[in-house]
């Protein structure tokens, strides 16, 4: 007999093929019911999946769609079966779109999630090494991935990315000849070029080298984030002006995610939502974008989230990276983030600007001492060190 107090308790925590034996039945049937409920409303349903940019992808697109359209969205970061499930039940007939973000991890809640949304549209923004402690290397993470693009209609679309190797050859894959791909290369439907960098001023691309689009972001990761975004508006039929007035009038990064904070003189960048495998290269782009505007550039890094199971290799490499780059200045804090350090004097002998930082306390005074005026700071971490709270005191400090 199915204990309901406890069986209820388990699917809001997670619905999951995985679930305890007595409560799988009742979680299975719940999920068959929201799913024929889904499939009462024929409207275009998006399902974004990627190891980065699927939050930045839905807001951009979100942007693009409002006003005048009902929207339905899953909630912003969406990594639960749940969050998806009861973002269905709230579908209504005067619903005209969908937008769902699939950030799940587990292959198998994965495969549920994309079963009881159906999409019809289904896009991939990247297969990154973020999800490595999880699902062991990038192959696995593709093979997971692969599903949404498995799953959609013979009439439906899968937009991938052109100049992220696995996913580009998800194509095959697609039940539907309608394969739309986006990025920096020129084969690609939808492609970015003519970019400018302009610091503190965002960045300007066209589009397939005729669409200007000028916004307030700082790295090439935001880029393939307009084109994807960009990508399926044109899909559900929306033309260029529409979509460049929905990016450059009401599109905004999300706090933690590469917005800029202008105080005074100096500059900060904030990437202190997370810091993966893949984020972090492309956070310290943006940062060395700032150079031509910036007397110091000074980089703020804690440890990498999911780094696979050679963790010390993992962030040493980052620290490799790092060292080529034209930085004044590397703090960083964490019980993992002093292998980036390591990784950093190992290749670059003569760098002086490296340094460890035992905790919150020691990071701050290291800054203060350090700062000067118009330095571009960024700060990057691992989720779980809250690298905002120091942010703000940072903040605080030289407001």
């Amino acid at each position: 007999m199915v204990d309901f107090d406890k069986a209820e308790q388990r699917y809001l925590e997670e619905i999951s093929l995985l679930a305890e034996k007595d409560v799988e039945d009742y979680i299975l049937l719940n999920l068959r019911k929201i799913s024929a409920y889904r499939r009462q409303f024929d409207i275009p349903v998006v399902g974004i999946a990627g190891s980065e940019g699927k939050t930045t992808t839905m807001r951009m697109l979100s942007a693009i769609l409002a006003p005048g359209r009902k929207v339905l969205e899953t909630p912003l970061n969406c990594s639960s079966t749940f969050g998806i499930t009861s973002t269905l039940l709230k579908l209504e007939e005067s619903h005209q779109i969908a937008l769902f973000e699939l950030g799940i991890v587990d292959p198998v809640q994965f495969e549920r999630a994309v079963e009881v949304t159906a999409p019809t549209i289904g896009a991939i923004t990247n297969i990154g090494e973020s999800h490595l402690a999880s699902l062991g290397d990038k192959y696995l993470i593709a093979d997971a991935k692969v599903e949404l693009v498995r799953s959609l209609p013979n009439n439906g679309y899968a937009v991938l990315n052109i100049d992220d190797d696995l996913v580009s050859a998800m194509a095959k894959f697609a039940p539907t000849p309608n394969v739309i791909k986006f990025g920096l290369n020129k084969n690609a439907q939808f492609f970015a070029n003519k970019i400018e960098y302009l610091g503190p001023n965002g960045i300007v691309f066209f589009v397939n080298g005729y669409y200007p689009f000028y916004l307030p972001i700082y790295s090439s990761t935001s880029i393939y984030n307009a084109l994807t975004a960009i990508s399926i508006a044109r899909i559900l039929g929306i033309e260029y002006p529409e979509i460049k007035e929905g990016l450059e009038s009401r599109f905004s990064l999300l706090a933690g995610t590469g917005n800029l904070i202008i105080r005074k003189d100096a500059y900060v960048l904030d990437y202190t939502y997370d810091a993966t495998m893949n984020a972090v290269p492309k956070a310290c782009e943006s940062l060395v974008q700032f150079k031509p505007y910036s007397k110091k550039l000074i980089l703020v890094i804690g440890d990498i989230r999911d780094p696979g199971p050679r963790v010390r290799d993992a962030h040493m490499k980052i620290g490799y990276y790092i060292a080529a780059l034209p930085i004044d200045l590397v703090l960083t804090i964490g019980p993992n983030a002093k292998y980036i350090a390591e990784g950093i004097k190992r290749l670059n002998h003569r760098r002086k600007g490296v340094e460890v930082c035992k905790d919150e306390e020691e990071l701050l005074r290291k800054l203060e001492k350090h700062f000067e005026p118009q330095s571009t700071l960024l700060f990057t971490g691992s989720r779980d060190l809250n690298l905002a709270l120091p942010l703000r005191e940072v903040l605080g400090v030289i407001e």
